[in-house]
């Protein structure tokens, strides 16, 4: 039974909001269904989509993060159906940058995004995954004619296909490698890895529907293992979070907010506004470092608990 309909209906309906986490979606959805094409100096991007519902998604997003004009073509040269984006010039190429694609100087370089894609930290792959899944992915479950479980990946470039792999590997997620004549594939068969990666890509639908397959076809206690590795991360994640914006919203409550130290009072409201953006993404939008924001929330935290004194 083929799924992969609705694992993109589940990715397109979860796209991030921030501006760095569509990023790093914009740049999974990049590396793996466009292509540039030069013509002496000029330069065009194209996005080429399977159905109109991913081009709809894809292009105010498009539009959001280019500097330029972007045009939707709906009808090929032919007549026929053909769902492309397209960019030229300095809106390519300041987009190309901006997903580290291309470095664009006296002459114009394209990146083939593998070293970006082995720089990504957990938090930060998660989104870019689905940019990835939604463009490149393929699912399938068991059913009467189909005896397997499958989530694949088809790549053109074999050595981004094996950094992909490696990242996955990392996350302990297992995918086999295959070469064809279209390209190269990375496949997990394992109902549990499978879950796991659904549960990272928010396909919040088809991890319902395998739970459902897996009820009926499987121990009912295999399916307990599902999406263990990313709720125990998400949970940690949100734990934290949520305890920095109910300190917070304490000190809101209370009127201390107000009489914070400036600095203080800029990254509380920060935390307080942008509840999605993970540490990195917080500290990046405040053009801090990580350990710097760290520092400053848990001194809030200190402040709403009493221990410590953050007036002016």
């Amino acid at each position: 039974m083929d799924f992969t309909e609705q694992l993109k209906k589940d990715i397109i309906e979860n796209i991030p909001k921030g501006k760095s986490a569509r990023l790093l979606f914009l740049a999974g959805v990049t590396k793996n269904c466009a292509y540039i094409e030069l013509y002496k100096k000029s330069v065009v991007l194209t996005y080429e989509f399977s159905s109109k519902e991913e081009a709809v998604a894809l292009l105010p997003i498009i539009r959001d993060m280019s500097d330029g004009e972007v045009f939707f073509v709906q009808k090929g040269a032919q007549g026929e159906n053909a769902y492309r984006i397209q960019l030229k010039d300095d809106a390519a190429n300041k987009l190309l940058e901006s997903l580290r694609l291309s470095r664009y100087g006296e002459k114009f370089v394209a990146d083939n995004g593998v070293e970006y894609l082995k720089s990504l930290d957990t938090d930060t792959f998660f989104y870019y995954l689905r940019g990835v899944a939604l463009v490149a992915a393929r699912l399938r479950f068991a059913d009467e004619e189909y005896s397997n479980y499958s989530l694949q990946f088809t790549f053109a470039d074999k050595e981004y296909c094996l950094a992909f792999r490696d990242k996955m590997e990392s996350l302990n997620i297992e995918l086999k490698e295959s070469e064809s004549k279209t390209g190269y594939t990375l496949m997990s068969r394992n109902s549990s890895d499978i879950a796991d990666m659904l549960a990272m890509c928010q396909a919040n639908n088809c991890v319902l529907e395998l739970n459902n397959i897996l009820v009926d076809r499987e121990q009912e206690n295999q399916f307990n293992r599902i999406s263990n590795f990313y709720m125990a991360n998400y949970k940690k994640s949100m734990a934290s979070i949520k305890k920095y914006t109910d300190a917070i919203m304490q000190l809101e409550k209370s009127g201390e907010l107000e009489f914070l130290d400036k600095k203080l009072k800029n990254i509380a409201v920060a935390r307080l506004y942008n509840s999605e953006d993970s540490m990195q993404e917080l500290a990046d939008r405040l053009s801090m470092s990580k350990t710097s924001l760290s520092r400053a929330l848990n001194k809030i935290l200190a402040i709403a608990e009493g221990k410590t004194d953050g007036r002016e």
